[in-house]
């Protein structure tokens, strides 16, 4: 629910209406769109690791990815009604893909991913397993999320049905409101671990160098050690929206720590990616300390465990970006002054 407060007058706070999309003179095209370029508040990359987005003209899932036991998310962004036609996609997508092997699903991401080196090695990496899983145990089941408009009941007694009949679906409501004549949109991060997923304010930023598909991704960002920039690629290449010039970030490479400390000189910037045209999204960075050298890497870079250790905190640094706490910045910068001696 979402108030107006009045203050002082707190008990005349009024609620604020949901709105229903038509009122509002906004598509079902729209919200797709906006939810497709919002992926990295949709899921949580702590918990799910991204396999493929939709491709244009292609019968597919709107978005699929596995979790660390391996099991297949198949994500639904329209608004979803409990037509039989609906319905029936829904399972066509369960049919389609819950049939896929190991090698099928490696093939997908090695093509929509640009994935390097085996699924199942990657897959440990992301999770920090201590033995990758076996070829079988990929997609041993599957979960299917439908992303609703909140006030759907029909939707929502639908999910309520095929879950009773053993079908795995999830249910992500969105609402939108209407506030100083002006649309908002509201909606929570998909959260099938139910971690407590925290919201910081924006300004201070962590951004992972994709090792877990671009092994070489990283020498670009750092550049010369003392210009470089912080980018994504691809079905994540909007994260980096998020950042702005002047903003904080630090650059996380997955199983060695943080690399580089910078600040944003500018907004983000589009360019081609490996012949893909308008596959990378990128900031510029001035950085404050860098670490180019991979030799440095062990000695000198602040591991995750530390920063956690540090701040109390559980944080996974697997995303692509996410917001970092004032705390996070002063313990990441103090085991970086520490190690420099």
């Amino acid at each position: 629910m979402l108030y107006e407060l009045t203050i002082p007058a707190l008990a005349s706070s009024r609620r604020v209406p949901i709105e229903r999309p038509d009122a509002l003179g906004i598509s079902e095209k729209y919200i797709e769109e906006f939810l497709a370029s919002h992926l990295v508040e949709l899921i949580p990359e702590e918990q799910l690791m991204l396999l493929a987005q939709e491709r244009q003209f292609q019968e597919e899932a709107d978005i699929l990815a596995l979790d660390r036991k391996g099991t297949l998310f198949i994500f639904e962004l329209k608004r979803w009604q409990s037509s039989a036609e609906n319905l029936l996609q829904v399972m066509r997508y369960g049919q389609k893909f819950g049939r896929y092997t190991y090698v099928q699903l490696e093939a997908m991401v090695q093509s929509q991913q640009r994935l390097e080196g085996a699924l199942s090695t990657r897959h440990q990496e992301y999770f920090g397993l201590e033995a990758p899983l076996k070829e079988q145990e990929f997609n041993q089941d599957q979960r299917f999320v439908v992303v609703t408009n909140g006030v759907d009941r029909d939707t929502l007694e639908a999910i309520q049905y095929w879950s009773k009949k053993g079908v795995h679906i999830d249910s992500l409501t969105y609402k939108l409101y209407q506030v100083a004549g002006n649309p908002f949109i509201q909606f929570d991060t998909y959260n099938p671990e139910l971690d407590l997923l925290m919201e910081v304010n924006p300004g201070i930023f962590i951004v992972n160098t994709n090792r877990t598909y671009m092994d070489d991704a990283w020498r670009d960002m750092l550049g010369d050690g003392k210009k470089g920039k912080a980018a994504a690629y691809y079905d994540r290449k909007n994260a980096v929206r998020r950042i702005s010039k002047g903003s904080t970030v630090f650059l996380y490479h997955t199983g060695v720590g943080v690399i580089a400390k910078g600040k944003a000189t500018g907004g983000v910037q589009i360019t081609d990616y490996s012949g893909d045209a308008d596959e990378e999204f990128f900031v510029p960075l001035q950085f404050e300390w860098a670490l180019p050298s991979p030799d440095t890497w062990s000695s000198r870079a602040p591991k995750a465990y530390e920063i956690n250790a540090s701040t109390g905190a559980s944080n996974r640094f697997r995303q692509t970006v996410f917001n970092a706490s004032e705390e996070m910045r002063d313990a990441i910068q103090a085991v970086w002054v520490a190690r420099k001696g």
